[in-house]
């Protein structure tokens, strides 16, 4: 194998499986319509347990919409989402489009963490937001354990983990992995893709392909 699993970074929605795969490419096909000058905006808000994928759609989603373009993504953990922060993001939509410059992206790790003044503030942030300025946010949790008005402003994607048939197909498919030990891993993992790719590190580390 050339490239580490541990280290695999997926770039295109067929590098997911599963309902990650699925989410990211009518994400990523709805960037580029907007991108190529179509009506709406972007606000997303992807939901599901660890490892399945969620900060990595994001990711493409943003890289698309903004012609990846580092500058134009800001990226956040929920836990730094106070009030005087989005007080600055609603500040700062006065001056958007002035200087010209095209999308931009805002992507909120956990955004369940943010405290519940700064959610419904957000309220606010999120109904004023322009076209050219979109938002992805990201949570571990449950949707119903975000606050009902602040669930409504989204179109929410749940991301469900694999199950252990389809991580050992993919473990075989995609880094040529025994059929025994691939079986071996989907089981173990959880239905967690990251701890699978970690897991079959550390048999090629151990020597056993």
């Amino acid at each position: 194998m050339k490239r580490s699993p541990a280290s695999f970074k997926p770039r295109e929605p067929d590098d997911l499986i599963g309902s990650a795969g699925l989410a990211a490419r009518a994400l990523v096909a709805k960037a580029r319509r907007l991108r190529a000058g179509g009506e709406g905006t972007l606000k997303v808000l992807l939901y599901g347990p660890p490892g399945v994928g969620k900060t990595t759609i994001a990711e493409m989603v943003a890289r698309e919409l903004t012609g990846n373009e580092p500058c134009a993504i800001e990226d956040h953990n929920g836990r730094e989402i106070t009030i005087e922060v989005v007080r600055r993001w609603m500040d700062g939509l006065a001056y958007r489009g002035m200087f010209g410059g095209g999308q931009s992206v805002q992507i909120v790790n956990e955004l369940d963490r943010s405290s519940r003044d700064a959610q419904d503030l957000m309220l606010a942030y999120l109904d004023r937001l322009p076209r050219d300025r979109a938002f992805i946010g990201t949570s571990n949790l449950q949707l119903d354990l975000l606050t009902e008005r602040f669930q409504t402003r989204f179109q929410a994607w749940k991301i469900t983990a694999p199950d252990s048939v389809e991580i050992a197909k993919w473990l075989v498919r995609r880094w040529k992995a025994p059929k025994a030990l691939a079986n071996q891993i989907a089981v173990g993992c959880g239905g967690c893709v990251r701890a699978a790719l970690a897991d079959l590190e550390s048999a090629i580390d151990m020597r056993m392909l």
